[in-house]
């Protein structure tokens, strides 16, 4: 009986490591790109907005350009001499309306829920 328990045990071990090992793997290569390396292009950050559009930021020489993707066409947003610590314009507008609506639904909850 304690023969079955310990191969349990060792079948559990190795399954775990096995798990793990396929984790850390799938960690590596998610980094990992296959292909052609520009000298010249590098990208800086990328935001997927859903699986066929998002927004990048692209290095090309000494440049920095902003540009939207989608499935059909690439739009160039806009170019920066030096890489940008926030976007211009646009660094408090989505706090600023979180914290509008968070205020909005506060003051729902404590009116009752009438607009």
């Amino acid at each position: 009986m304690g023969s079955y328990f310990v191969q349990i045990f060792w079948s559990f071990f190795v399954l775990v490591l096995l798990l793990a090992g396929l984790f850390l793997l799938a960690r590596y290569l998610k980094n990992f790109r296959i292909g052609f390396k520009s000298r010249y292009i590098e990208i800086i950050d990328r935001l997927p907005l859903s699986p066929k559009a998002g927004l990048v930021l692209l290095k090309v020489n000494d440049k920095y350009y902003f540009a939207g993707y989608g499935e059909d066409n690439v739009s160039l947003l806009d170019t920066f001499e030096n890489p940008p610590a926030e976007i211009p314009g646009y660094g408090n507008v989505f706090e600023s309306r979180l914290n509008q609506k968070i205020s909005e639904v506060v003051g729902q909850i404590k009116s009752g829920g009438k607009k």
